[in-house]
């Protein structure tokens, strides 16, 4: 367990408004000592604990930061739950668990950012969705959180979530004026640490290639959108089919990890364009495309590693994924497919039916790697 002792001791003397050589005078130590307690380079006698405690007014656990130490343990285990849970698909356990969790530590930033987000997607509330039903406060914590905070990664947060309860609220110019205190793509971490080393040192290497699996993941998730949004089943499929085309630049030889969840979707979809356009064998092949992928994604371990030049190294963990629902991939994918209209169109073909009776049995929950 680690110990506060030397940043409480700092604390308890300035919150008492005197200097380290007043200390010093009174526990019959040198300046030294009391600045090197403060700096964490030494630790007091343990014979210290207890006149430092009652100079200072404090119970020696609280003096030696038994209380923090527990505090912290207690966030860190909330924070691996909540990814646990997060990583099945139970949002509603998850939900609950930053609920409470901001009950008994409001005053914790991590606890305040995992608070902030689950009332955004607050997954007891659809239509209005969370955003709207916890608006206010919402707005407070991200006020809060900006006027008061120093972690940026927490202010991020906040800033993206303010800029959504502009939008919601019609308030495009003050959505359009937080999205600017965004840096630009120009000054992401992973493009920052990648200039810290020598080009071709094994740290560059890693940054480098880091950096460049998550700019490849936004522009394919942009080409995505844009296909999905044109009218034309031949044009979307065109365009759909270049994100395929990225991700098979970037992985070689099947390489593609968590990967295959994104090759799942952009197979269905093309899949159900083809039935708008009325090519079934084309359509078929990538049905059958896309549960392969969501199956390889299923089937995957808890981590794996990158074998691919662009990316070698990376790791996937399948812990760190945030999931919405608790069914694997080949479920997920089965029940969007048994709710489209390509499947009232096609449930009677031979086709359809050898695809289902073989995909069928592969359908379940998430795996629990806890």
């Amino acid at each position: 367990m680690q110990l506060y002792i030397g940043e409480n001791i700092k604390r308890l003397r300035k919150q008492k408004n005197i200097t380290q050589e007043t200390l010093a005078d009174h526990m019959h130590v040198s300046t030294a000592a009391v600045s090197k307690w403060e700096r964490n380079e030494t630790l007091p006698d343990i014979g210290m604990v207890i006149p430092l405690a009652s100079y200072f007014d404090v119970s020696a656990d609280e003096l030696l930061g038994f209380d923090v130490a527990k505090a912290e343990e207690k966030i860190q285990e909330i924070l691996n739950e909540r990814k646990r849970l997060s990583a099945l698909g139970k949002i509603h356990e998850a939900f609950d668990l930053i609920v409470q969790a901001y009950e008994d530590f409001p005053n914790d930033w991590r606890i305040i950012e995992e608070y902030m987000w689950k009332l955004n997607y607050d997954p007891n509330c659809i239509e209005p969705y969370g955003n709207e039903i916890h608006k206010d406060e919402l707005y407070r914590l991200c006020k809060q959180v900006l006027d008061e905070c120093t972690i940026d990664k927490v202010r991020y947060s906040a800033l993206s979530i303010l800029g959504g309860l502009y939008i919601l609220d019609r308030q495009i110019d003050k959505a359009v004026e937080t999205a600017k205190r965004f840096p630009n793509l120009a000054f992401s971490q992973e493009k920052e640490l990648q200039n810290c080393y020598d080009m071709g040192s094994k740290e560059w290497w890693g940054y480098t290639r880091a950096g460049l699996a998550e700019f490849a993941e936004y522009l394919m998730v942009d080409i995505r959108n844009m296909a999905l949004e044109v009218e034309d089943p031949c044009e979307s499929i065109r365009i759909l089919q270049k994100a395929i085309a990225l991700i098979e630049l970037i992985f070689d030889d099947g390489d593609y990890c968590f990967w295959n969840y994104h090759l799942a979707e952009l197979h269905i979809w093309i899949a159900h364009r083809y039935v708008r356009a009325h090519d079934l064998t084309a359509a078929f092949h990538h049905f059958e495309k896309g549960l392969q992928h969501a199956k390889a994604y299923d089937d995957l371990p808890q981590t794996a590693t990158h074998t691919s030049f662009l990316v070698k190294g990376n790791v996937f963990d399948a812990r760190n994924i945030n999931s919405g629902m608790e069914e694997n991939e080949v479920a997920r994918e089965l029940d969007y497919l048994l709710e489209s209209e390509s499947y009232k169109e096609l449930k009677d073909t031979p086709q359809m039916k050898t695809l289902l009776l073989q995909y069928e049995s592969f359908a379940g929950k998430k795996k629990d790697y806890s």
